[in-house]
């Protein structure tokens, strides 16, 4: 493993009073390529095959090192940006020091195993998603598929849809080279990277082991996917996840609001200067979506009890169209179809909307608002908890 200095590329020296970013020419904005944005970092935008485009990587430089946050999608389009990327500073992935991967989504897991391989470099990971990574990504049967289809079946996903889910889950899988050994990072630690000293702030919600990493030197904030600056990252319930995700990434959020960061460098979109206020704005959104999740669930309950009052169906009826029963609530599915009307017509997008209406319905839930039971098919009904 060897490194070259960035002074050959025409890259400035670190000065730690400098941190406003650099303009990026206006054609960077949505594509693919690479641009400075502070003296000795560098944000790599990769080309997604979804919905949601692109997905940052960043490139660091200090000490003789390179050090490379987040790796894209190990597709032939990604790592053909990634590679000229590095070309344009003079490096190949040989040239690596460090490996840091936010969290253990396919997008950012992607190439890092393929550059592992390549530089020796160690990768880093809060050790809770390289566990997940590892159970959910290195799987050669389908465990870990039929496990979500079950899932996504019991909360009303049709069954067209979780088997598609099924097949998706392991097509992903050819998308992601997963890292032969990773160095597991713990809350609160502080780690050397390119010189520079960096602490792991874990920030569960996104992801169970989400991490930034706060370089308070200067106040760069590496914040992975949990502060976007013009989407909100998807808050879901999953199988094995953690009980309560987005109880976790808000008060993840509150523990990163009072850091003095000048730049947020995040996982997807441009950087941004006002750390609080973005998070003010997330915090309301979800305090907003919960409470409209919840009248959904109370309005599904009344409509119900109106159509079994005239007839139209009877307290014992499992299986109206909408997901909904008179005896026993409404379904996670049939909440996301009215929370996210409209942008139902892909099954990423699908899945998304389910699994985030799901993590709304059992914040509600553990709040005491919502209860929930399984009725005889196995589907599980949401519905208001009886007034104290």
């Amino acid at each position: 493993m060897h490194s070259r200095s960035p002074d050959a590329a025409g890259a400035s020296s670190f000065s730690p009073a400098r941190v406003e970013p650099t303009p990026a020419p206006a054609a960077q904005a949505n594509e693919a390529g690479i641009e400075q944005v502070l003296p000795n970092l560098w944000r790599i935008t990769v080309p997604l095959p979804f919905e949601l485009r692109w997905a940052n990587a960043y490139l660091l430089f200090g000490a003789g090192s390179w050090c490379l946050v987040d790796a894209g999608l190990a597709t032939p389009e990604a790592e053909a940006v990634m590679l000229e990327a590095l070309a344009s500073l003079g490096l190949t992935p040989a040239d690596l020091s460090t490996i840091v991967v936010t969290h253990a989504h396919p997008d950012h897991i992607g190439l890092a195993g393929r550059f592992q391989e390549a530089s020796g470099a160690p990768v880093l990971m809060f050790g809770l998603d390289a566990q997940i990574m590892r159970s959910i990504w290195t799987e050669r049967d389908m465990r870990s598929a039929e496990m979500v289809s079950q899932f996504y079946t019991s909360h009303g996903m049709p069954a067209e849809d979780s088997n598609l889910e099924k097949a998706s889950m392991v097509a992903t899988r050819r998308l992601i080279t997963v890292p032969s050994q990773v160095t597991a990072l713990e809350d609160g630690q502080e780690v050397l990277l390119v010189g520079e000293r960096y602490q792991v702030i874990w920030t569960p919600g996104h992801s169970d082991g989400h991490m930034c990493l706060w370089r308070a030197s200067d106040g760069v904030l590496l914040a992975g996917d949990h502060i976007l600056p013009r989407i909100t990252p998807n808050i879901g319930l999953y199988p094995r996840s953690r009980p309560n995700p987005l109880g976790d990434y808000l008060e993840s959020l509150q523990r990163l609001r009072p850091l003095p960061a000048r730049l947020v460098l995040p996982g997807h979109g441009r950087p941004f200067a006002d750390l609080s206020g973005r998070v003010d704005e997330l915090l309301a959104h979800h305090e907003e979506r919960s409470e409209i999740t919840y009248q959904l669930v109370a309005q599904a309950q009344h409509e119900a009890g109106d159509s079994a009052h005239t007839g139209d169906i009877t307290p014992t009826d499992d299986s109206t169209p909408a997901g909904v029963t008179a005896q026993i609530g409404v379904t996670a599915h049939a909440v996301a179809i009215r929370l996210f009307e409209g942008r139902f017509h892909s099954l990423q997008n699908r899945r998304f909307a389910l699994a985030e209406t799901l993590a709304h319905l059992e914040y509600l839930r553990l709040q005491g608002r919502l209860e929930w039971r399984q009725d005889q098919a196995g589907k599980i009904h949401y519905f208001p908890a009886p007034a104290a």
